[in-house]
């Protein structure tokens, strides 16, 4: 017994041993084959890809995330060195870096994966004209490419076109925003214009569509009149619930004014400087929209206390002088002006100090962004009174007549609205000040006609009829009208001589012509009825020479004056195709239409056909 247990036990034993081995062999053998989980610690990009069956997308994942120090190579031999039954779900295509030589002239790096070369997209944006860029989408990497960084309006096939209604889309023009608006004029409460001219000027262009901006934000979003924030109206006698505070040099009076019939606060101190009366008003809110009423009884200053990202304070001046703009360390001046009566003051402070400070604009910047968080305080300095101070949201109205009432206030005896800058278009070719614009008497019209449809003041209509005088004017005579070919009118956006013939700025001037025809009616608006015809005519017969095959053309510079071509970047051509839009569903004919149709395709990449 002795002698046969430990024989039994041994020869148990190297059974079970056999048994164990080969269960542990079949068990690493079906893991390491149809395992479909990655090594949770690869040491390189090799045993990454060796950790799971593979497919193409996997392949190129992972080599194309294998840095420079790694040799690629080396991964793709254990790749191929899979058995034919893995490798043959796998087509992992040689991937080497490629010089690319770029007509002969540029060399640059780039990748050759199989049969198919790869370049940069850096290059080929602006070798192309391109744009795009990496987002995320899904929660994955994507390369979002576009042909064109801007977008069409697409009017509604069908739509009819009304002049009360809302211009175009021009709701979301945030014109006083814009890099080349030096200001809102403290006098004139329009932009001033820093085209051309550093000094600034008005520009009948930049006010119009100021004007007409500020038109449709307010038949879409309506007005903020009513609903405004009211910090002081006089109305509170005692002086114990009074919320001014003053020196003892300041004098500060609550009267009962008789031409407002209602009580105001009148008010003194001592210069225009120095300790001022103020009203705490500490309003954390997005409404900027200041507005008051004031009688002028000697010079007169009024200061906001403003504070930025909840930190800085910033001050904003409006003094009773024609001065336009200043500014210093953290003030902001603007002048208002000088008049008889009780005025209005309507101010956007987000606006003034932006444009004091020169800080960059909230809707139109994508540099980091600044915030106007409250209104402190409001100090008054000088001799006055001073009625209805309140914060809103908006001002549409406000905005909307001022532009009208300035066009009313600057139309010269032609009906013109001169531009008073010199313009250079080209070496030799310049545009002298007093000049008239075609687009500026447009849409100086089209902003005219809705003045006097939302107030029926004739005192508009009347002025947009005088804006057709400059229509039948020769450029070379001051006005606005050149013929193309001996045959064909066209009103010009710049009236220089060789003719340019301006695409863009020529239909806005047919859609001013359209709205007066429409407010002015089949008598009054005859003269306007029968330039809009001509115009037309012009254009349906001139529009396939603005095709470019690829884009449009600004204007025929490169036929009248014999020079390069000047191509309509990507926000003109956009704007090109709109307009043509609108205008198709004014005429029917069908190259208006069909011709849109073709420039949209061209943002897409699409080309004209080759021989």
């Amino acid at each position: 017994m002795m002698r046969l247990g430990p024989f039994c036990v041994h020869k148990l034993s190297l059974k079970l041993f056999l048994a164990c081995s080969f269960t542990s062999v079949a068990t690493l053998y079906f893991f390491w084959n149809g395992c479909e989980v990655h090594s949770t610690l690869p040491t390189n990009k090799y045993e990454e890809i060796r950790s799971v069956p593979l497919t193409a997308a996997d392949c190129s994942k992972a080599i194309a995330e294998t840095s420079k120090d790694e040799d690629v190579s080396i991964v793709r031999t254990e790749l191929s060195s899979q058995k034919p039954a893995e490798s043959a779900a796998v087509d992992c295509p040689n991937d080497q870096r490629i010089d690319v030589i770029v007509n002969g002239e540029k060399k640059l790096e780039g990748r050759l994966i199989g049969n198919e070369a790869y370049v940069p997209f850096s290059f080929v944006r602006g070798y192309f004209d391109i744009y795009g860029d990496l987002q995320e989408l899904d929660g994955k990497t994507v390369l979002d490419w576009r042909h064109s960084y801007s977008d069409v309006h697409h009017a509604k096939t069908g739509a009819v076109y009304e002049t009360k209604a809302p211009f175009l889309w021009f709701e979301s023009y945030h014109v006083e925003g814009r890099a080349r608006v030096k200001c809102i004029s403290g006098v004139e409460d329009v932009p001033v214009s820093l085209q051309w001219s550093p000094e600034g000027h008005f520009y009948p262009i930049q006010i119009a569509q100021y004007g007409l901006s500020h038109y449709n934000l307010l038949q879409i979003e309506g007005d903020s009149e009513g609903r405004e924030k009211v910090f002081e109206d006089a109305e509170t006698v005692s002086e114990v619930n009074w919320n001014w505070a003053f020196p003892k040099s300041a004098q500060m009076a609550n009267v009962f004014d008789k031409e407002r019939n209602s009580r105001v606060f009148q008010f003194s101190t001592t210069g225009l400087t120095g300790e001022g009366i103020s009203l705490s008003v500490d309003s954390a809110t997005k409404d900027f929209i200041l507005t008051f009423d004031l009688f002028l009884r000697g010079e007169v200053r009024v200061s906001i206390v403003l504070e930025l990202d909840n930190t800085d304070s910033y001050t904003v001046h409006y003094t009773s002088n024609n001065a336009l703009l200043s500014s210093n360390d953290k003030e902001v001046f603007y002048g208002v002006g000088h008049w008889k009566g009780w005025r209005r003051i309507v101010r956007n402070l987000d606006t003034d100090l932006r444009k004091g400070m020169k800080f960059p604009d909230k809707k139109n910047s994508r540099k980091g962004k600044i915030a106007l968080t409250e209104v402190q305080s409001i100090l008054l300095h000088g001799k006055g009174s001073i009625d209805n101070i309140t914060l809103m949201h908006s001002a549409h109205k406000h905005s909307f007549m001022a532009a009208a009432n300035w066009f009313l206030r600057y139309q010269n005896n032609l009906g013109s609205w001169p531009i008073t800058v010199k313009r250079k278009v080209i070496e030799g070719v310049t545009l002298f000040p007093d000049w008239y614009s075609a687009m500026g008497q447009g849409q100086g019209m089209s902003l005219l006609t809705r003045a006097y449809l939302y107030t029926k003041d004739l005192a508009y209509l009347r002025a947009a009829l005088r804006a057709t005088k400059p229509f039948k004017v020769k450029a070379v005579d001051k006005g606005v009208l050149t013929t193309f070919m001996n045959q064909y009118r066209w009103y010009e956006e710049y009236p220089t001589s060789p003719s340019m013939l301006v695409l863009n700025g020529f239909i806005y001037s047919l859609l001013g012509l359209y709205d007066l025809k429409l407010t002015a009616g089949p008598q009054q608006g005859a003269e306007a009825a029968d330039l809009f015809d001509q115009g037309m005519r012009s254009l349906k017969a001139m529009l396939p020479l603005y095709d470019s095959g690829s884009g449009s053309f600004y204007d025929l510079r490169h036929v009248t004056m014999r020079i390069a071509p000047n191509l309509a970047r990507w926000d003109y051509h956009t704007l090109h195709v709109s307009l043509l839009y609108v205008l198709a569903n004014i005429d029917p004919d069908p190259i208006l239409r069909t011709t849109a149709a073709r420039w949209e395709g061209y943002t897409k990449g699409k080309r004209a056909k080759h021989n």
